[in-house]
């Protein structure tokens, strides 16, 4: 049975080595991947009642969640919130939800893959765009859809069930990372047996983050992007262990 301090022991020995590279890479994903790939945007149907405020009552207020990109805008002297008309806030959807599909799909397997590929000493940069490419674009966004909208259904039933079925379908960009043009239910079946008695130690392994994150929040409320790099190296550690292509007591051997 693998342990978190093991898991995150691996993580740091790996991240002392290649840290700056791998905050790199986290950092692409948040301000593209963050921004496109989830859609990160607080709508506000909340219409100001402030009489100084004119020309936003019939507005609906959009807000990037995305930390990196709110401080930027801030340091400029600008609000991070933003006004819209209503009649434009389907399209507004549509297209997030097609750069989600595009773009955050594969940049997530991308992801993944520098990771993976990095615990062998091969941290280019490049892999992080690797699924750009013909041969494996369309069967990881055709998998990856049909993960996220598993994930949305089992989500709108129940909450608990979506939790669960989230972290039943975690492995999947992993998976995919490795063996873009497997079928989309083989990477999801394998995905599923190997979170199979799991997935209450991956919640309490991202709870062990929750604190990182808490502390990051003072730093100018972006100091979690430094932490994501950490959270990212244990994740795809935990994968490497669930799948069988390490041992649990594998140490990286790092000059």
């Amino acid at each position: 049975m693998w342990s978190r301090e093991s898991i995150k022991n691996y993580a740091k020995d790996f991240l002392r080595k290649y840290y700056w590279k791998t905050f790199l890479v986290c950092l692409i994903v948040a301000i593209i991947g963050n921004s496109s790939g989830n859609g990160q945007v607080r709508l506000s149907t909340e219409y100001s009642q402030n009489q100084t405020i004119n020309g936003v009552r019939n507005k609906i207020a959009l807000e990037s969640n995305n930390p990196v990109l709110n401080f930027t805008i801030r340091k400029l002297g600008r609000s991070p919130i933003f006004y819209i008309s209503k009649g434009l806030i389907i399209a507004m959807i549509i297209f997030f939800i097609i750069l989600l599909i595009t773009v955050g799909y594969a940049l997530e397997v991308g992801k993944n893959r520098f990771f993976l590929r990095g615990f062998k000493d091969d941290v280019s940069i490049n892999n992080l765009f690797s699924t750009f490419n013909s041969n494996e674009y369309f069967g990881i966004v055709k998998t990856q859809f049909i993960r996220g909208l598993y994930n949305l259904l089992w989500t709108l039933l129940l909450i608990i069930p979506g939790i669960i079925k989230a972290y039943e379908y975690s492995m999947v960009p992993y998976i995919l990372s490795e063996e873009p043009n497997l079928p989309s239910d083989e990477v999801i079946s394998r995905s599923r047996r190997m979170t199979d008695g799991h997935k209450m130690d991956m919640f309490v392994l991202d709870l062990s983050f929750l604190g990182w994150y808490i502390l990051g929040l003072f730093f100018f409320g972006i100091g979690g992007i430094f932490v994501n790099p950490y959270k990212e190296a244990t994740m795809a550690r935990l994968y490497n262990i669930l799948s069988g292509n390490d041992s649990i007591d594998d140490i990286p051997i790092l000059e």
